[in-house]
């Protein structure tokens, strides 16, 4: 097959330039919407490529390669429905059969009606296979002895010899898929041949695309088969991974790929945004206002200015970004826009440790619970590192057992699948150990869970226990567990609880945790959970350091 670079294109292309940051920010964007369903990396990348991406901005739709192969199947279906091959090989059937009434006649004329000659050439040409290609076999073996006496019969067996060979592929061809075209239109030979070589092209096409090898794409034939836009999403879908990779948000780690530093940074900021875009498309009064409250101006460092934020400006930089801008205006005078205005980098006079318990036991599996809470999971945590840097945030997971994620481990996590149990015990036990290595004066356990505890793990020993009539609490982990919500609140531990479920049996009991620690209980659908606890994170925020 002819292999064409992807560099090759005729300028229709010019949005893929490799230097172009918002492009491959926006196709991150996309892959990080797939980790937040719990994918890896390398899993997200491949499902995204068979899904492919809605890229409005740049006015296009990248066809994903599930997209591409239905579409070759529709075309398959659609020559199989319009064309037949009945009369495919007429034509070179009756070229057989004048190439043996002329040597017959030419013979008859040379030998004589009675020479012996005659007889066993006639024997020979009346006994050729109905098959055309066996045919032109038995009428080579005659070419080469006794040999041809009819000179035109000669030219004409040699015309079809140049074309043995793309008949023994059709007759091939026709054998695997001669019955399935059914159509009302007959294909001659060459029609027939030119038919085989486009599902010859639609099968290699296919098997590319379903081993995502896509620098074995000859570019030319998917044009010619599908059109130009198949052939934009091939250059998107085949230089994906490398324009992450030069963006510095993926590297290579043996066979699959992994997030970078980077990565993970942009995977809770996108996550982030979506909450924050979220909360604008509802009735903005209705949610309490994000402010930072007092804090002391770093003089090394600024930052764009955004709504909210106190006006501390840097008059020095804030002139030179409407200078670099072009805003000077005849006359001398300086335009200023929005986006002109630098403000100090703030530090924070108070800190808080904040732990996120995220239930990962089976259950939250179910109605996009654990993508919800994943993502407010990496929400919260970019939000802190970036608005509150000398606060402490932290992820532990639980089900069976509880585990503290890192932020490598968060991106790519997901619910225990064969793991039904919930143990919110020893992720408060582990929670209280991190809050002894910090002196916060604020310290919140954030939990986020579907169902009731049914695990604990206390001096090495876990123990699990199935519901009990009606999903009632095993009595010896309702007791453990509350022991260890009681130790918290002697620490001063506040935990806010955030139920995405209303079984009443969980209800119950969330609500004997709260009452013992003073704590809260929300209950929540998926789809809202992340508008709920960045605002009430905010809000309780903006209290502790008024």
């Amino acid at each position: 097959m002819k292999r064409i670079k992807y560099s090759r294109w005729d300028g229709t292309q010019k949005w893929l330039d490799l230097d172009d940051e918002s492009l491959a920010g926006r196709l991150f964007e996309e892959l990080s919407h797939y980790m937040n369903w719990s994918l890896s990396a390398q899993e997200a990348m491949e499902w995204l490529l068979r899904q492919g991406i809605q890229l409005p901005e740049f006015n296009m739709v990248v066809m994903g390669t599930d997209e591409l192969l239905q579409e070759l199947r529709k075309q398959r279906q659609s020559a199989f429905q319009e064309f037949n091959f009945n009369g495919a090989l007429d034509g070179i059937k009756e070229k057989i059969n004048t190439i043996v009434e002329r040597e017959l006649k030419t013979a008859r004329t040379e030998l004589g009606s009675i020479h012996p000659e005659l007889h066993r050439r006639e024997e020979f040409l009346r006994g050729l296979p109905v098959k055309p290609g066996e045919a032109m076999e038995k009428l080579g073996q005659y070419d080469a002895s006794p040999g041809f006496i009819d000179a035109e019969a000669k030219r004409l067996f040699d015309e079809l010899k140049s074309m043995a060979g793309a008949l023994s592929e059709l007759e091939q061809f026709m054998l695997r898929y001669g019955r399935q075209f059914q159509g009302p239109q007959s294909l001659g030979f060459e029609e027939a041949a030119a038919m085989m070589n486009r599902f010859r092209q639609m099968a290699a096409l296919a098997e590319a695309l379903r081993a995502g090898r896509f620098q074995d794409i000859s570019l030319d034939d998917l044009k010619a088969l599908m059109g130009e836009d198949s052939v934009r999403s091939i250059l998107v879908l085949g230089h994906f991974a490398e324009r992450l990779k030069d963006a510095g948000y993926i590297q290579d780690e043996g066979q699959a790929i992994r997030l970078t530093p980077k990565g993970f940074r942009k995977i809770g900021q996108n996550a982030l945004n979506d909450i924050f875009q979220d909360l604008k498309k509802d009735a903005f009064g209705t949610h309490p206002q994000f402010q930072r409250g007092p804090a002391a101006s770093n003089p090394r460092d600024t930052v764009p200015y955004e709504f909210g934020m106190p006006f501390n400006i840097h008059l020095v930089k804030t002139l030179q970004n409407a200078i670099q801008r072009g805003g000077i205006q005849k006359g001398g005078r300086l335009k200023m826009e929005p986006e002109d205005f630098e403000v100090y980098e703030q530090d924070h006079e108070t800190r808080s440790t904040t732990i996120l318990l995220l239930d990962m036991s089976w259950s939250m599996s179910r109605d996009g619970r654990f993508p919800a809470a994943k993502k407010v999971a990496l929400a919260l945590d970019h939000l802190i590192r970036i608005t509150y840097p000398r606060d402490y945030y932290y992820t532990i997971g639980f089900s069976t057992r509880a585990r503290e994620l890192t932020p490598r481990q968060l991106t790519e996590a997901t619910w225990d699948p064969s793991d039904p149990f919930t143990n919110i015990q020893e992720g408060l036990w582990l929670s209280r150990q991190i809050f002894r290595r910090h002196r916060s004066t604020n310290r919140q356990v954030i939990v986020i869970t579907d169902g009731q505890p049914t695990a604990t793990h206390i001096d090495g020993y876990t123990n699990a226990q199935w519901p009990g009539f009606m999903g009632s609490i095993p009595p010896d982990i309702y007791k453990e567990t509350l022991k260890e919500v009681d130790n918290c609140t002697r620490e001063k531990v506040v935990i806010n609880v955030f139920m995405l479920d209303d079984n009443p049996v969980l209800t119950k009991f969330v609500e004997e945790m709260v009452s013992l620690n003073r704590g809260r209980a929300f209950y929540s659908l998926p789809h809202k959970l992340g508008k709920y606890l960045l605002v009430d994170y905010l809000g309780r925020r903006r209290k502790q350091v008024a």
